[in-house]
């Protein structure tokens, strides 16, 4: 087994022991609600996994650890703690490292399945999309979320709430633009793509 491969199976053991323990908490405190979305985390990581190990396509171990990061982060201290609740800046910072994050994990992914040679202003067009589009349907899912199970606290108390996470959501996007952009893409070989 390769060190990636041992570093990726660490990473997601311990990623879903810690979601799993979450969730659990949350059950034995009747939060239901929490609990179901860290439940539908763990099945899509669980499902993405599988996909990533099946295709023999694999994303660099940076990116995996930021993505779990901001899932746990999401979870524990959003959920779990409920500083969603009692913050008004956790979910803006939330949305910027998302975006940033989420940026990396769909261009990585993208880039693997279709190996373009796209010069930087292209990438960094690319990366910003994408992490304006990410957010985009983050938002749609929140109002979905919000409009389907009615929730005691909803995702979206109003349109400030909102317009303020897509600002977030620009700025995560244009730093995972900049990252890409600036530090990895004169290195055609980086683990990033």
């Amino acid at each position: 087994m390769t060190a990636h491969k041992k570093t990726m199976l660490i990473l997601t053991s311990t990623f879903l022991v810690v979601l799993v323990s979450i969730a659990w908490n949350l059950v034995q405190q009747g939060r239901y609600d929490y609990a179901q979305n860290i439940i539908i985390k763990i099945v899509l990581w669980i499902l993405y996994t599988f996909w990533e190990v099946k295709s023999g396509i694999t994303i660099s171990n940076y990116i995996r650890a930021s993505v779990m990061t901001i899932l746990i982060s999401d979870s524990y201290f959003g959920l779990y703690l409920d500083i969603y609740v009692t913050s008004s800046i956790f979910d803006k910072v939330q949305h910027v490292f998302g975006s940033y994050v989420f940026s990396l994990f769909a261009y990585s992914i993208i880039c693997k399945l279709a190996q373009p040679m796209i010069g930087r202003g292209f990438t960094f067009i690319f990366i910003l999309t994408l992490g304006l589009s990410i957010g985009a349907i983050y938002e749609v899912g929140e109002f979905l979320g919000d409009s389907i199970a009615k929730p005691s606290m909803p995702s979206q108390p109003n349109l400030l709430d909102t317009n303020l996470d897509l600002i977030a959501d620009i700025m995560g996007a244009l730093l995972a633009a900049v990252h890409v952009t600036i530090i990895l893409v004169g290195n055609l070989n980086n683990n990033i793509r």
